[in-house]
């Protein structure tokens, strides 16, 4: 597992941008922005996460949006953990999503 502090930008996009390589959907980061999106046909799920901390999560049946200081990925449990003053919450990619070896 990495773990990274927010104030890490790049370092932080860079992980995000690695974490989601084995996962179907499109990833896409700016100066201030992480983006992970599902495909349109598949399990629709997203995972925002912006430079100042704040985030959004939307996975089937339910949805978060809070603020964050540290991110914690799982690469092998296809899990990213966003942790913050009063926010713990883990962002699991769906199963359907993840690429075959």
């Amino acid at each position: 597992m990495s773990s990274m502090n927010i104030e890490h930008w790049p370092e932080l996009c860079e992980a995000f941008e690695v974490f989601f390589t084995k996962v179907n959907g499109e990833v896409e980061f700016s100066g201030d922005a992480l983006r992970f999106i599902s495909p349109p046909d598949q399990v629709q799920t997203s995972l925002f996460l912006y430079r100042k901390g704040n985030f959004a999560a939307s996975m089937p049946l339910h949805g978060i949006d809070a603020k964050v200081e540290e991110v914690h990925f799982n690469q092998e449990k296809f899990e990213i953990q966003l942790l913050g003053d009063g926010v713990d919450y883990t962002y699991k990619v769906p199963p359907q999503l993840v690429k075959g070896e």
